[in-house]
């Protein structure tokens, strides 16, 4: 749930926040999208050492059925998703959990498939998971995320208005 959150509270800061460019926004901004990668990792990321992957949590008999519904929901082929996949990991690996010298990421993630993703896991998980367990957690990962980030907005909005009128201060390279 935190990687839908922090995507969209990122997205929603971009559109408010963009000019000037201050480091406090870009700091914020950058914080968040690590944040949403090692967050999208703990359930993408390795079964063999993270307890919330989704293989972990959705029983093994699942598994093929789950992935290859989770490949229909993205419209992608099995390489595709890959592809995606490893992306975003060695975006972690390379950029966020470690400080790689020698990092071949060439962009950051825009999250599109990600999200995606996270949408129809949550979906997944939440509806073999006992209901009484789940307590409030929301039923639509989508939309509550959406209300999340518009709930912030109007404060995002009051703190870019107190610092808009600043000159940028990020240097140019």
């Amino acid at each position: 749930m935190s990687f839908v959150q922090w995507v969209r509270v990122r997205r929603m800061i971009e559109e408010v926040a963009l000019e000037p460019k201050q480091t406090f926004w870009n700091m914020n901004m950058n914080l968040l999208l690590d944040a949403a990668i090692v967050e999208w990792a703990k359930v993408f990321g390795s079964h063999d050492t993270e307890d919330t992957h989704w293989k972990n949590v959705i029983p093994a008999d699942q598994h093929e059925a789950t992935r290859a519904a989770l490949l229909k929901h993205l419209g992608l082929t099995p390489e595709q998703w890959k592809a995606e996949r490893e992306g975003m990991i060695a975006y972690r690996n390379q950029l966020v959990s470690h400080h790689d010298l020698e990092a071949t990421v060439a962009k950051i993630p825009r999250f599109d498939v990600p999200l995606q993703a996270a949408f129809f896991m949550f979906d997944r998980i939440r509806a073999i998971t006992d209901q009484e367990w789940l307590g409030n957690i929301p039923t639509a990962l989508d939309s509550w995320s959406k209300t999340v980030a518009g709930n912030m907005r109007v404060i995002v909005c009051k703190a870019h208005s107190a610092t808009k009128t600043l000159p940028s201060n990020v240097l140019d390279n």
